[in-house]
């Protein structure tokens, strides 16, 4: 299995015979309720009430680490659903230590809570006897799931169309199509032929940390009943 996380995380599960089932789970509110406390603690900062700056601190932490539990108990009782899973994450701290793109987006970048998402999905996952493995970022968003062919211009947005074979995707669903076969390959099994992939399932995380029933989003393309392991794309 493998995941893709910004404000949803993209899950694959990869099995012998192919692609098994995916799924995107949707979690706007943390980047929304970021964003707002951000805006709260720069007004009383400027007005010099660094008490109450700390207060607002200490909520958004909680509630963000609130949401994380939430979405990464939902990943790995998905997984539960599969013969032998072992969950494949992007190893992406050295990108993000790297990254500098200005004062504004680095803070929006650097604030993504995707390392604390895969730490608490691994050490779940641990309790439940699922094993999990890291493996390289490079061109995970970039490669098309099918043919292969690895262009920036292929993705916009949530929206994937290899400029080759004419694919068109969820990206975030695409890239963990990737991340998974990657974990396959560092793992040295078998790696499928990838002829057809399952529809795009989505859910939504409401902020009361209920899940909206789930949602098709490509319905053109067929899907899959199998066991297999599964791959999660950040």
């Amino acid at each position: 299995m493998a995941f893709e996380i910004k404000d949803n995380v993209a899950l694959t599960a990869l099995s012998e015979d192919g692609v098994e089932d995916t799924l995107v789970i949707d979690f706007p509110e943390i980047k929304f309720e970021r964003h707002r406390y951000f805006t709260m603690r720069k007004r009383v900062q400027n007005a010099g009430k660094d008490s109450i700056h700390d207060t607002l601190e200490g909520r958004e932490e909680r509630l963000v680490r609130d949401r994380l539990h939430k979405v990464s108990r939902h990943i790995v009782e998905w997984s539960r659903q599969f013969e032998k899973p072992c969950i494949v994450f992007e190893d992406l701290k050295e990108m993000r230590d790297s990254i500098d793109y200005g004062t504004r987006m680095n803070r929006r970048l650097h604030h993504l809570p995707f390392r604390a998402l895969q730490y608490y999905t691994s050490y779940k996952a641990s309790f439940e006897g699922i094993p999990t493995a890291w493996i390289d970022p490079s061109y995970t968003s970039q490669r098309c799931p099918m043919c292969g062919h690895t262009e920036r211009g292929n993705r916009n947005k949530k929206r994937f169309k290899c400029r080759s074979c004419s694919h068109q995707d969820h990206s975030d669903r695409g890239a963990s199509v990737n991340i998974a076969v990657k974990g396959v390959k560092k793992l040295d099994w078998n790696v499928p032929a990838l002829n057809s992939l399952p529809v795009v399932r989505k859910v939504r995380r409401q902020v009361s940390g209920a899940v909206d029933a789930p949602t098709v989003t490509h319905p053109t393309v067929r899907g899959y009943q199998a066991d297999g392991r599964v791959g999660v794309s950040d």
